[in-house]
């Protein structure tokens, strides 16, 4: 499997993120983290169902528009974003896969371009992700 671009969450990548104390506190101040060098928009996760509440963006490059690879992804969620997320958006050629545990293990919902609702299984469980 190639990988173009990490965050690893200990690592220097995370102090782009900003007001992530909680969920709450980003449904105030929009959490951000860049992935790879250019600041392209690949994903937008959010709190609620039907793309609301609090949001959680990530931008990167562009995505290889296949799920036979992946192009970026998160080891394991920032502070206030793990096991929150309910819905999101793909962007730029990206589709998302959400794990239920670190290092991308355990349970999975996706490659998916968008979804509304994450379905009960992963809802509120998302603990690292690959947008491929």
């Amino acid at each position: 499997m190639r990988s173009r671009y990490v965050l690893a969450v200990a690592g220097v990548a995370v102090a782009a993120l900003t007001g992530l104390a909680t969920p709450a506190s980003a449904a105030t101040t929009p959490a951000t983290t860049t992935l790879g060098p250019a600041a392209t928009v690949i994903g937008i996760e959010f709190v609620d169902a039907n793309f609301q509440g609090a949001t959680y963006t990530v931008t990167g490059g562009t995505c290889t528009a296949t799920t036979s690879d992946v192009d970026f992804y998160i080891n394991s969620m920032p502070g206030g974003w793990n096991d929150v997320i309910s819905s999101f958006r793909s962007y730029a050629n990206c589709y998302t896969k959400l794990y239920e545990d670190n290092n991308r293990t355990g349970a999975t919902y996706g490659f998916v371009g968008d979804s509304s609702y994450v379905g009960n299984a992963m809802n509120d469980r998302a603990s690292s992700i690959e947008w491929s």
